[in-house]
C-alpha cells in the first residue's frame, strides 16, 4: 500500500513539472562530448553553434571538450579553420571527428594591409605556413625557406654562423641599387629575417607581382615578404617547449699536397729562384737527397686544426598562450646557440615575443606586439680581410714543419723572413685566430600597437596602427702582439671600435568597407595613409699601444688606456616618408575578380619636385571552376582559376642626400713657423649632386593558372611573368674636375620568367598519410640600356685587392644579364712543341712563329713550357686587353625543391632537396691554392698540383733543374710515361698576380638533399597520464650530401657579394668562404 502510494506521489509530480515548467525548459537539450581531428588528437578552439542559433555557441577546451545547453534545436554545428564543418544530432555523449579541409580554397592568405581568401587572389602570392618551417629545425628562418618558393633564390652566402643570406625575387632589377625584398613584420616595414625564431612565425608570405607588392608603392620593386608571428590565443594557459642540440662537422675538405709533394714542390720553387732561396730551403727542410724521408712523415691538417672539431650547438624555444574571452596573450623566448666550426667562432640569440588582443568592447579591439632581440656573433668568419687567419689558409698551411719540428734553429744563421716562416710554422691556425678576435652584438626593440574598430556604418571597420623600432650595432676588433697589424706599430696590441644607432617611427591609418550586394556583387574598398621617419648615427674610433697582458675584453673595458688613432662620428640625415594608399576588390557572381591597387609615397631621397611617386597596378581572375558549365568536372577537377596581373612599383634604395653636394673630412698637416707642424682639415666634394634624382620604376605583368584536382588532392599553379625596370638608379664614373661619381636615372633593364608548383596528398588514410611538393623557377634577365649611351660597364670585385691583371672583373653590358665575369679564355698550356728554342744563357725561351705571345703571364722570368696558353680571339698574335671576353655567368638557368612528407602511425618524416642548375662560380680559391707565389715563402696547394700531376721543371730523381726544351718533353709530355695533365704553378716565380681566365670558373650546379627529419609522437592516452599533451621527439639530418662537380667547399656561395663596391654586381665568387657544415640534430617538442 505504501509503495502504491508513494508511485502515485511521483506521477503527480511529474506531471505537475511538465504543467507548469516553461516550455523553453521542456525543450533544452545537453550536447556534450568531444572534438578530433583526424589523427585522433584534441582539437582546441573548435567553435560549436546551435544550429539556427549562432548567438548560442562554445568554443572546446584544452582537451577538445565542450559543453553547450541547445534551446531551439537538437543539431550543433562544429567548425575550425583548415577542416571541414560538420553537422552533427547533439547528445551527452558525443565523439566528433573533423576532417582535414584539403580544399583550403577559403583559407585567409595575408596581403599588404589586409587578407583575403585563397579563392580570391587575383596576385602572384605564395604561402609557407610556420607549422612547416618547423619541420626544418634550424636557428635562422631563411633555412628552412630555401628551395620551398617558386621564384624565390635564397642563397646563404657561406657557412660561418652570421652568414649573409642573399634574398632575390624574380631575380631583381636594380643595376648598382639594392635587389633586396621587403621585409615587413607584423606591418612593420623593414625588419630582418634574422631578428625572428622561427618557434615564433605564424606563416610567412611572399607577394611577387606588382598587383600585390603596389600597395607597398616604392619599397614593393624587389617583391615583399610578409612575416606573421604567432597570434594570441584564448583559452586555458598552454605551455610549450620547443628545443633541440645539434652536432656539426664540415661536410667536404680539400685535397692538398702530401708531406713528401708539398716538399718537393717547395724544392722546385726554391730552385727556380736561385741559390739564396735554396739555401733558405735546406735550413728548412733539409737537402735534396734526404728529402725522401718525408714520404713516412704524416703531413699537418690544417684544416683539421682550423675547422676539424665537432661542435656542439643548441636552441630552446619555451612558449605561453591562454587568456580569457575578452584578452588573449602569447608569450615566448628563444635562446640560440649556433657555434661555428672555426674555433671561438658563435653566433648567439635572445629573443622575446609578446602579442596581445584585447576586446574592449564588441565593436573596439586593441592589439600590441613587443618584439626584442639580442644577438652576438664572435670570431672571423669570412670578414677576414687581408691580414687575418682566413680559411684558404687551411689549404696552404704548411704540411710539415720541416727541421724546425725535429731541432732548435739557430736564429742568428736566420734571416727576419725565415724566423717569421718558423714562426708561422710552430704556431697553429688556430692560434694565429686568437690573435684576431671579433665580436659583433646587434640589440633591437619592436613594438607596434593597433586599434580595430568596428563602426556604426555597416561593413565600415577603422584600423589605426603606430609602431616604434630601436636598433643598435656594435663591432670590435682587436689585433693582438703577434699579428701583422701589430707589426706595423712596434709589436703592440690594437683595436677598432664602430657602433651605429637606429630609430624609427610609423603611423598608419585606414579604414575599409566590405559589403555584398544582392548576393550578387561583392566590393571591398580600402583606403589609408602611412608616415614613416627614421635616423641613425654611427661612431668609430680606433686605438694602439696597448699592454700585451690585456685580453679583448680589457682593452675595450679600458679603452682609453690606448693611444687614441682616429675618432669620427655623424648623424645620417633624416629619411622620411608620406604615403598614400588604396585597393579596391570587386567580384562578381563569386567567380569574376577585379583588383585595383594605388599608393602615392613622398619621399626624401629625392630634391624638391621628384619627391612623389604614383604606383598603380590592377588585376583580374577568373574562377573557371564556378562556371555552371564546369559542374560536371567537379568530381575530378576541384580548382581552375586564370589570373592577369599589370602593374608599376618603385624603388628609392640610394643614399639620403644623392641630390645635393656631398662633402668629406680631408686631413692633413701644414708648416706653421720653424719646425712647428698643426693639423689642417678641408672639405673636398666627392660625388657631384645630381638634384633631378627620382624613383626607379618597375613595370610587372603576370599571367597565372591555379588548378587542383579530386577535392584538391593534387594542387598547384603556374605563372609567366615579364618584368622592366626603367629610370634605374645607378652610380656611375665621370670626369668632372673634383668629382668623380654621379648618381643619375639612366639605364634599364628586364626579365622573364616561368614558375611551376605542385603539391599533392598521395595517400591521406589515417594512420598513412604522404604528401609531396615539387617547384620549379626559370628566369632570364638582361640589361636594356645604360648610362650616357654606353654599351657596356665593368666593375672590380676586389677580391685580388690590387695584384688583378684585369681589375674590372665583372662586367654589365646591353642585351646580357647582370653577373657575369669578365676576363680571358684559356687554352691548357704551352707545351714545348709552341717553342723554337731556349737559350742557356738568358734563360729565355723563344716561341714559334705564328704561337700568340702575352705579357699578362710569365713574371719576371716570362713565357715558359707549362704556363697557361690564353686564347688569341682576335688573331692579332698578341693576347691582351683586346681579346677580353665574357668568361662566366652567375645566373642558374633554373633553380627550385622538392620534398616529401608524412605519417605512419606514430611516426613522421619530412625530407627536402633543393637544386639550381647552370650557374658558374668565380673560384678565386682555385687561384688562390694553386699558385706558388701567392700564399707565403713555402705554400701547400691542391693535390691536384702534384709534381707527379702537374708541369715540372725538376728531375724528379736528381733534383736537377729541367731546362732544355728536349728534357722537359721528356719529362712532362711522354717521354717517360707522365703526361701533365695540371699546367705548371699558373703564377709564375716573381709574379703574383691574377690573371682572370676561364679556368678559374666551374660550374656550380647542384642538388642537395637539404634536411631529412624522422619523429615519433608519444601517444596522448599514455602522455596524459604524466600531465603532458603532446611530447614529440625527432631527429634531423640537414645538409647530408649534395651531388655537384663543383670543387670547391660548396656550390652555394656568394662571398664577396656584399663586400663590393657593387653589391648586386659580382655575385658568385668563392674566396676563402667559410665552409658549410653538416649537422644532426636531437631535439623535443612538448605542450603541457
Amino acid at each position: 500500500m505504501n509503495q502504491a502510494m508513494r508511485r502515485l506521489c511521483k506521477l503527480c509530480l511529474l506531471a505537475a513539472f511538465f504543467v507548469l515548467a516553461p516550455p523553453e525548459v521542456l525543450a533544452q537539450t545537453i550536447a556534450k562530448g568531444q572534438v578530433f581531428d583526424s589523427t585522433n588528437e584534441p582539437v582546441i578552439g573548435a567553435t560549436v553553434v546551435e544550429k539556427g542559433s549562432p548567438k548560442n555557441a562554445t568554443v572546446t577546451d584544452f582537451n577538445g571538450k565542450f559543453e553547450l545547453k541547445l534551446q531551439n534545436s537538437k543539431q550543433v554545428v562544429i567548425t575550425y579553420i583548415g577542416m571541414k564543418t560538420l553537422t552533427a544530432n547533439a547528445s551527452g555523449n558525443m565523439k566528433v571527428v573533423l576532417e582535414d579541409d584539403n580544399t583550403t580554397l577559403n583559407e585567409l592568405v595575408v596581403i599588404g594591409y589586409g587578407a583575403v581568401r585563397k579563392k580570391d587572389l587575383t596576385g602572384s602570392v605564395v604561402t609557407v605556413a610556420g607549422q612547416d618551417l618547423a619541420k626544418v629545425p634550424v636557428s635562422n628562418v631563411t633555412e628552412a625557406l630555401t628551395g620551398k618558393m617558386a621564384g624565390v633564390n635564397i642563397t646563404t652566402t657561406d657557412g660561418s654562423p652570421d652568414a649573409d643570406v642573399l634574398i632575390r625575387v624574380r631575380g631583381g632589377g636594380s643595376i648598382t641599387g639594392d635587389n633586396s625584398p621587403l621585409i615587413v613584420i607584423d606591418g612593420f616595414q623593414g625588419g630582418k629575417l634574422t631578428d625572428l625564431s622561427p618557434n615564433d612565425i605564424e606563416d610567412i608570405t611572399v607577394l611577387k607581382d606588382a598587383s600585390s607588392t603596389a600597395i607597398y608603392g616604392s619599397e614593393g620593386a624587389n617583391g615583399v615578404i610578409l612575416i606573421t608571428t604567432k597570434n594570441a590565443k584564448g583559452g586555458k594557459t598552454q605551455v610549450s617547449y620547443n628545443g633541440y642540440l645539434q652536432t656539426k662537422k664540415v661536410a667536404k675538405r680539400m685535397d692538398v699536397l702530401d708531406t713528401y709533394q708539398y716538399v718537393m714542390s717547395n724544392y722546385e720553387y726554391a730552385a727556380l729562384r736561385g741559390e739564396s732561396a735554396l739555401n733558405s730551403f735546406y735550413k728548412q727542410f733539409g737537402v735534396f737527397d734526404d728529402l725522401y724521408l718525408y714520404k713516412s712523415q704524416k703531413a699537418i691538417d690544417w684544416q683539421d686544426d682550423l675547422f676539424g672539431e665537432n661542435t656542439l650547438s643548441q636552441s630552446h624555444n619555451v612558449s605561453l598562450q591562454g587568456g580569457t574571452e575578452k584578452t588573449k596573450f602569447n608569450l615566448s623566448g628563444t635562446y640560440d646557440y649556433n657555434a661555428g666550426l672555426m674555433p671561438n667562432n658563435d653566433f648567439s640569440r635572445f629573443a622575446f615575443l609578446l602579442k596581445l588582443n584585447h576586446d574592449i568592447n564588441k565593436n573596439l579591439k586593441f592589439s600590441m606586439t613587443a618584439r626584442v632581440n639580442d644577438q652576438t656573433a664572435n670570431g672571423q668568419g669570412t670578414q677576414g680581410g687581408t691580414y687575418k687567419v682566413r680559411t684558404e689558409q687551411a689549404i696552404y698551411g704548411v704540411a710539415t714543419k720541416g727541421l724546425s719540428g725535429m731541432i732548435t734553429p739557430d736564429f742568428t744563421q736566420m734571416s727576419d723572413d725565415e724566423i717569421n716562416e718558423w714562426q708561422r710554422a710552430n704556431m697553429s691556425l688556430a692560434e694565429q685566430s686568437e690573435q684576431y678576435w671579433r665580436r659583433r652584438n646587434n640589440r633591437g626593440f619592436v613594438f607596434n600597437g593597433a586599434l580595430d574598430w568596428k563602426t556604426p556604418l555597416k561593413g565600415l571597420t577603422a584600423h589605426l596602427e603606430g609602431g616604434y623600432t630601436y636598433g643598435f650595432n656594435e663591432v670590435k676588433n682587436w689585433y693582438g702582439s703577434t699579428t701583422t697589424q701589430a707589426s706595423y706599430v712596434g709589436g703592440k696590441p690594437l683595436a677598432d671600435w664602430t657602433k651605429t644607432n637606429t630609430n624609427s617611427i610609423r603611423e598608419s591609418f585606414n579604414l575599409t568597407y566590405d559589403t555584398k550586394i544582392n548576393k550578387i556583387h561583392h566590393l571591398n574598398v580600402m583606403a589609408g595613409q602611412e608616415v614613416r621617419s627614421s635616423r641613425s648615427n654611427y661612431s668609430a674610433m680606433s686605438a694602439n699601444n696597448f699592454s700585451e697582458a690585456f685580453t679583448a675584453e680589457k682593452v675595450f673595458a679600458n679603452f682609453g688606456l690606448g693611444t687614441m688613432q682616429t675618432m669620427t662620428g655623424n648623424v645620417a640625415a633624416d629619411q622620411n616618408k608620406v604615403s598614400f594608399f588604396g585597393r579596391i576588390n570587386y567580384t562578381l557572381l563569386d567567380r569574376y575578380l577585379l583588383t585595383i591597387t594605388m599608393r602615392e609615397d613622398g619621399s626624401s631621397q629625392f630634391g624638391s619636385g621628384h619627391q612623389w611617386g604614383f604606383f598603380p597596378a590592377a588585376a583580374a581572375s577568373w574562377r573557371i571552376i564556378d562556371e555552371p558549365w564546369m559542374e560536371s568536372t567537379h568530381s575530378w577537377l576541384s580548382n581552375l582559376k586564370l589570373r592577369v596581373s599589370y602593374g608599376k612599383v618603385g624603388n628609392d634604395k640610394i643614399g639620403s642626400t644623392q641630390y645635393v653636394q656631398l662633402y668629406e673630412t680631408n686631413g692633413g698637416t701644414k708648416r706653421y713657423g720653424v719646425g712647428e707642424t698643426a693639423s689642417s682639415h678641408q672639405a673636398v666634394s666627392t660625388t657631384l649632386a645630381n638634384p633631378l634624382l627620382t624613383w626607379e620604376k618597375r613595370t610587372t605583368r603576370n599571367l597565372g593558372l591555379d588548378f587542383g584536382f579530386l577535392n584538391e588532392r593534387i594542387s598547384g599553379n603556374i605563372d609567366v611573368y615579364w618584368n622592366s625596370t626603367d629610370d634605374l638608379l645607378i652610380q656611375h664614373d665621370i670626369a668632372a674636375p673634383g668629382y668623380t661619381k654621379v648618381w643619375e636615372n639612366s639605364a634599364s633593364t628586364s626579365n622573364k620568367g616561368i614558375e611551376l608548383t605542385l603539391n599533392a596528398a598521395i595517400i591521406q588514410n589515417k594512420n598513412f598519410k604522404l604528401n609531396a611538393n615539387f617547384n620549379i623557377g626559370f628566369d632570364k634577365s638582361n640589361v636594356k640600356s645604360l648610362a650616357n649611351g654606353l654599351q657596356e660597364m665593368t666593375f672590380a670585385s676586389g677580391w685580388a685587392s690590387t695584384d688583378n691583371k684585369n681589375q674590372q672583373d665583372y662586367i654589365v653590358r646591353i642585351g646580357d644579364p647582370i653577373g657575369l665575369v669578365y676576363g680571358w679564355q684559356s687554352d691548357g698550356y704551352y707545351t714545348t712543341a709552341d717553342f723554337a728554342s731556349y737559350d742557356d744563357v738568358t734563360g729565355a725561351y723563344t716561341l714559334k712563329d705564328g704561337v700568340p705571345t702575352t705579357s699578362l703571364l710569365g713574371g719576371t722570368i716570362g713565357i715558359r713550357p707549362g704556363t697557361m696558353k690564353l686564347k688569341d680571339l682576335n688573331n692579332d698574335g698578341v693576347v691582351d686587353a683586346k681579346d677580353i671576353t665574357v668568361i662566366g655567368d652567375t645566373n642558374p638557368d633554373f633553380m627550385g625543391g622538392f620534398g616529401f612528407s608524412g605519417e605512419i602511425y606514430d611516426f613522421d618524416f619530412n625530407v627536402n632537396f633543393t637544386y639550381k642548375v647552370g650557374n658558374d662560380i668565380y673560384n678565386a680559391n682555385k687561384i688562390q691554392t694553386s699558385s706558388r707565389y701567392r700564399a707565403g715563402t713555402y705554400p701547400n696547394m691542391r693535390a691536384n698540383m702534384s709534381q707527379s700531376n702537374a708541369y715540372s721543371y725538376i728531375n724528379p730523381e736528381t733534383g736537377v733543374l729541367l731546362k732544355t726544351l728536349e728534357d722537359l718533353a721528356y719529362w712532362n709530355e711522354g717521354g717517360n710515361g707522365k703526361s701533365a695533365k695540371a699546367m705548371w704553378s699558373p703564377f709564375s716565380t716573381g709574379d703574383a698576380v691574377v690573371v682572370p681566365t676561364d679556368w678559374a670558373m666551374d660550374d656550380a650546379s647542384f642538388l642537395r638533399l637539404q634536411s631529412l627529419t624522422i619523429g615519433y609522437t608519444i601517444p596522448s592516452n599514455i602522455t596524459k597520464k604524466f600531465g603532458v599533451q603532446r611530447l614529440r621527439a625527432y631527429v634531423t639530418g640537414t645538409n647530408l650530401f649534395v651531388i655537384t662537380s663543383y670543387p670547391g667547399y660548396d656550390p652555394e656561395v656568394s662571398s664577396y657579394a656584399r663586400n663590393s663596391s657593387y653589391s648586386g654586381l659580382t655575385p658568385g665568387i668563392d674566396f676563402s668562404s667559410y665552409p658549410k657544415s653538416r649537422a644532426f640534430t636531437f631535439g623535443l617538442n612538448v605542450t603541457l
